[in-house]
């Protein structure tokens, strides 16, 4: 399968691929190896990335990391929300994630994420019940950032809706 990725696509792309999934920073080297490029070529792509603003730079204690920028990722998501769903649409996904949370909020009696993940630490459960309730407060996350950006959409939806406008004369 990796074979088939790098003839189908560029250097750029692939270190763009890899950067842009990351869930925590990382270094040139380590999405170069991903990416199949040498470093020097990801260093130069993650800095050009970086300079559109596509990619967050952090300076850890090992050097420089990179990772996907969150403004970016969110302009982007909201791009894709709005280019896909109708406002009718987007309202009933808000009211079904809303129930979503008040599901958990009441299955395990907490407020957050967070307070979920305490729970772990204060009971002795069943490893089966900890690998539940850390897929919970992840999905948990999940959602409470679709609706944030679910509810962005549809209180700027004519202004974000760019397809509905006329075209200058």
């Amino acid at each position: 399968m990796s074979e088939t990725w790098i003839e189908n696509t560029t250097a750029f792309d692939r270190v763009r691929s890899v950067a842009s999934s990351v869930s925590e920073p990382r270094s040139a080297g380590w999405i170069a190896d991903e990416a199949h490029v040498a470093e020097n070529t990801a260093r130069r792509h993650l800095e050009r990335l970086a300079e559109l603003g596509i990619l967050a730079v952090s300076t850890t204690e090992s050097g420089t990391a990179y990772y996907p920028d969150p403004i970016y990722t969110r302009s982007q998501d909201l791009r894709e929300l709005v280019k896909n769903h109708s406002e009718d649409e987007l309202a009933a996904q808000a009211a079904a994630i809303q129930e979503t949370l008040d599901e958990l909020r009441t299955k395990y009696g907490v407020e957050s994420p967070s307070d979920l993940r305490v729970t772990i630490a204060e009971r002795t459960l069943p490893p089966e019940d900890v690998r539940e309730r850390l897929a919970d407060a992840s999905d948990w996350e999940h959602a409470r950032y679709r609706l944030s950006l679910i509810r962005d959409v549809l209180e700027h939806y004519e202004t974000y809706n760019t397809s509905s406008r006329p075209a200058s004369a």
